[in-house]
């Protein structure tokens, strides 16, 4: 009778520990995020910032997903803000959350679902200018990137870049758990 206490206190502990140490990774992680966006945010892209912008992209992004940034943005397209832009008032409403798993509609059967959350898997969301509507209330909009974030050579990058509206990491299954 004495093992069963043993055992579930052992098992706790475990239980505990491995939480500890994932909420600890996803502090690093949104931390990383964060400060990628503050340098990316001091970037003068109109006056030819190229050789800052690459060194950026080499120290926070993977390899691949570096490679597709920079050539979105020879194209004309900003993959990190959705082509929302950033500067240091939208960092001040940054938020930086977890995708977990969340309920949505299935449009096809009417019935609700369980999309499940991506692994390592953060949600970028801020503030980038106010629209007003015909009542005078003024409203905050900005873009929503998900983003995927892997250990790559012991480092923490970025390794995926997706609009957040189309939940481009909950759909692709090479991400999802």
């Amino acid at each position: 009778m004495k093992v069963k206490p043993y055992l579930l206190t052992t098992l706790f502990l475990i239980i505990v520990g491995q939480a500890h140490a994932q909420i600890n990774s996803d502090m690093q992680a949104m931390h990383m995020i964060k400060n990628f966006y503050t340098a990316y945010s001091s970037l003068n892209f109109k006056s030819g910032d190229g050789n800052k912008l690459d060194s950026l992209i080499d120290k926070y992004l993977t390899p691949d997903e570096g490679k597709k940034v920079k050539e979105g943005y020879h194209r004309g397209h900003d993959i990190m803000t959705n082509d929302s832009g950033i500067n240091h008032k939208s960092l001040e409403t940054m938020v930086i959350k977890t995708i977990s798993d969340s309920k949505t509609l299935n449009i096809e059967t009417g019935k609700e679902e369980i999309i499940k959350g991506v692994k390592d898997a953060y949600e970028v969301s801020y503030v980038n200018g106010f629209k007003p509507y015909s009542n005078g209330v003024q409203v905050g909009t900005g873009p929503l990137i998900d983003i995927l974030v892997v250990k790559y050579k012991g480092v923490l990058k970025i390794s995926c870049v997706a609009n957040g509206l189309t939940n481009g990491l909950q759909y692709n299954g090479t991400h999802n758990e």
